[in-house]
């Protein structure tokens, strides 16, 4: 009678245990939870780290401008006809603006660099160099990759600046793009920083793709499914916002 009298108590407790046990996972978890919607994910708000030292100059007829950098640059995994931001860009600003993209899916800014070095690039007027996503593998414990020490992404970024600033290149930076859960942005957010660090040291500009989704009214998916990359609206949105800071008069809102 004693043992079946205490079977409730220890059976409440196993229950409590379990639901402690649950609402740990579940508070473990729900950062890792994108903000899926029908048509995509809702890009996460963060804060811009965008750094400019002194007004951007509109490119003139004939500019050539080069976009360096990973899946972002080369419009994967969009999934649905659009262009990627590059060729949204050159559309707007148009006036035989040229603009050439060389993105690679996974590429890291170390990675990239060693490939555009071996590649020969085009010269160009200005050269906007977009690497970080992955340098900071921001699946987290979701994915086998690890982040890149934050020091070897900032050697490697610096690197690039000042090699194609000696090829007489104007340089932006565009800091990477934000992920559709806090979990992708709280990864991302160091290098995100550590990108407008590198910026103010060199004094050049840096351009968030955050503050372009922010402008961008309405509630619509910017993001595929994946809470990472960009759908042909993410794209369409980045690539005029784009245009309006280089040429903020000679562009439609």
């Amino acid at each position: 009678m004693q043992t079946q009298s205490r079977f409730p108590k220890h059976a409440r407790m196993i229950a409590l245990a379990v639901a402690a046990v649950l609402l740990g996972l579940a508070a473990l978890l729900w950062p890792e939870v994108p903000q899926w919607r029908i048509a995509g994910t809702v890009s996460a708000r963060t804060s811009s780290v965008t750094q400019l030292p002194g007004p951007l100059a509109c490119p003139s007829p004939g500019y050539r401008i080069t976009i360096l950098g990973d899946s972002h640059v080369a419009g994967s995994r969009m999934r649905a006809a659009g262009l990627p931001f590059g060729a949204v860009l050159e559309q707007e600003l148009a006036r035989g603006v040229k603009v050439t993209s060389y993105g690679i899916g996974g590429a890291t800014a170390a990675g990239g660099e060693r490939r555009w070095r071996a590649s020969n690039l085009p010269e160009a007027d200005l050269v906007v160099i977009a690497y970080g996503t992955n340098d900071a593998a921001p699946r987290g414990w979701l994915r086998r990759k690890k982040p890149v020490p934050i020091a070897a992404y900032k050697t490697a970024m610096t690197r690039q600046i000042r090699a194609l600033r000696a090829r007489g290149a104007q340089v932006i930076l565009m800091a990477p793009p934000p992920g559709g859960s806090m979990a992708i942005n709280h990864r991302l957010a160091p290098y995100r920083m550590a990108a407008r660090d590198i910026a103010r040291a060199e004094n050049i500009p840096m351009l968030d793709p955050a503050d372009a989704f922010a402008s961008c009214s309405g509630s619509e998916p910017l993001l595929t499914h994946d809470a990472l990359h960009m759908n042909p609206a993410g794209h369409q949105c980045l690539g005029r916002w784009l245009a309006r800071q280089l040429c903020p008069t000679a562009v439609a809102p």
